[in-house]
C-alpha cells in the first residue's frame, strides 16, 4: 500500500523518467549505438537524493545525520547531467541528442532542487544561526566542486569509501595550491553561480507549480 501511494504521489516524475528512458531506447533502435545508456544510470543516481529527502521529510529522525551525509554525497549527481552536454561534440545525431540530453538534465535538476528544498528546510531548522540563502549557496558550491571531481578527475560518489586516500590528496592539493589549480576554483565558482541562479528560478516557479496541482 505504501509503495502504491508513493507511486501515485510521484507519478509525474515517474512518467517523465520513463519518457527519457524511451528516448534512449529509441536512439538505440535507430542507430544500434548503446553509448547513451549511461544517461539512464545518471538519472538513477540523480533520484537517490530525492528519495533520501522524502524519507527524512516524512518525519523519520533515526540515523538523521548519516542520511544527511549520504544525501550530500549523492546530491552532485543530480546536477552532473548538465555537463553531459559535452558529449554533443562527437554526436552523430546532434539535434536529437541535444533534445534528449537536455530533457535528462532538466529532470535531474528538478530532482536535485526538489531534494534540496526539503533538506535545506530541515537543516535551517537545526541551524538557526545560518541564513537560508547562504546555506543553500554553500551546498550548491560544494556540489559544483563535486561535479568537477566527477567530470574531470572521474571520481564517483562511492570513491569516498573505495578510494579515499587519492581523493583526499587531490582535494588537499587544490586547497594548498589554489593558484596552480585556478581552473578548479574557476569551474567551481562559475558552475556554482549557475546552480544558484537555477535554484532561485526553481523556487520562484514553485507557487505556479502548486497552483497547477
Amino acid at each position: 500500500m505504501k509503495i502504491y501511494k508513493y507511486l501515485v504521489e510521484n507519478k509525474n516524475l515517474i512518467l517523465a523518467g520513463g519518457f527519457c528512458f524511451l528516448l534512449v531506447v529509441l536512439r538505440w533502435c535507430l542507430t544500434l549505438d548503446y553509448y547513451y545508456f549511461f544517461l539512464i544510470w545518471n538519472l538513477f543516481l540523480a533520484g537517490i537524493p530525492l528519495l533520501i529527502s522524502q524519507y527524512l521529510e516524512s518525519g523519520r529522525k533515526k540515523f538523521l545525520y548519516p542520511f544527511l551525509a549520504l544525501w550530500l554525497l549523492f546530491l552532485p549527481n543530480s546536477f552532473y547531467v548538465v555537463t553531459d552536454l559535452i558529449h554533443l561534440r562527437t554526436s552523430a545525431m546532434p539535434v536529437y541528442d541535444t533534445i534528449m540530453i537536455s530533457l535528462f538534465a532538466l529532470l535531474c535538476l528538478f530532482l536535485g532542487f526538489s531534494s534540496m528544498q526539503k533538506i535545506s528546510s530541515i537543516l535551517y531548522q537545526k541551524m538557526r544561526i545560518f541564513n537560508k540563502f547562504l546555506l543553500d549557496s554553500f551546498i550548491l558550491f560544494l556540489c559544483s566542486f563535486g561535479i568537477y571531481l566527477g567530470r574531470f578527475l572521474r571520481y564517483n560518489s562511492w570513491d569516498i569509501l573505495k578510494n579515499p586516500f587519492n581523493l583526499a590528496l587531490d582535494c588537499r592539493d587544490f586547497i594548498r595550491f589554489p593558484i596552480q589549480h585556478f581552473h578548479v576554483w574557476l569551474f567551481t565558482f562559475c558552475f556554482g553561480i549557475l546552480l544558484i541562479l537555477l535554484f532561485f528560478i526553481f523556487q520562484k516557479l514553485k507557487p505556479q507549480r502548486d497552483a497547477i496541482k
